[in-house]
């Protein structure tokens, strides 16, 4: 079974219809959109118009972007299921997760970087990047992933794919790197983004630095570069 899910919030419903009918001819076994009962940064969060054979996941926790992922992780842990989690903002052509789901490996991304970047030291078992980006899509078995996995501190609300990532290490899953299903995306300009939004006070570097040293202080991933 194959699942793709993606998440949104309301400045971007009405310019979502693209991308979802995009989604659909992938050949996945089901479309996911899931979105928060109730957003954090928005006052009110309406049912999104979307195609006949799209499936809204409510959750009852909004954990930021990181929502395109826990809930129907969550749903299909159990089920041997496959899931490939993606942004919004881009426009995936046929092909896209035929391409990710031909990579044989736990966790497959489409884009990452190292943690050398954030100088922190890296886990001693490696994939091609240390950090899977959501941008362009992720797939992963919800099986790998307990509890704790699927539960995002305020630290990473801004920054899901630091946090993420974190538990990828703590598990021991290295990530591959998908250059075909790169190739195929196609991103969008949509409204009110988070790569230069501000919560709780913080930056994207800021934020980026505070997640990684909450992870650094539970679970021992990723300390400090030595000089």
């Amino acid at each position: 079974m194959l699942v793709i899910s993606l998440t949104s919030i309301q400045p971007r419903f009405a310019d979502l219809g693209p991308t979802l009918e995009r989604l659909l001819v992938q050949g996945a076994d089901a479309v996911w959109l899931c979105l928060p009962r109730k957003s954090r940064r928005f006052e009110a969060c309406d049912v999104p118009p979307v195609p006949d054979r799209v499936r809204i996941i409510w959750s009852d926790v909004d954990y930021g972007p990181a929502t395109k992922l826990i809930p129907a992780a969550r749903a299909l842990r159990g089920q041997g299921a496959r899931l490939i989690y993606c942004d919004d903002d881009c426009i995936y052509p046929t092909g896209w997760a035929k391409a990710l789901s031909a990579v044989d490996a736990p966790v497959v991304a489409v884009s990452g970087f190292d943690v050398a970047r954030m100088k922190r030291q890296p886990e001693a078992l490696r994939g091609d990047v240390d950090i899977a980006q959501g941008f362009g899509g992720v797939a992963l078995w919800p099986d790998d992933l307990d509890d704790l996995a699927l539960t995002v501190p305020d630290e990473a609300f801004a920054v899901d794919d630091i946090w993420l990532s974190g538990q990828f290490a703590r598990f021991g899953l290295p990530i591959a790197l998908c250059s075909a299903a790169r190739d195929l995306c196609v991103p969008r300009a949509l409204a009110d983004g988070l790569q230069d939004a501000e919560l709780f006070g913080r930056d994207r570097a800021a934020a980026n630095r505070v997640c990684v040293e909450a992870l650094t202080a539970r679970f021992g991933i990723w300390p400090c570069a030595k000089e």
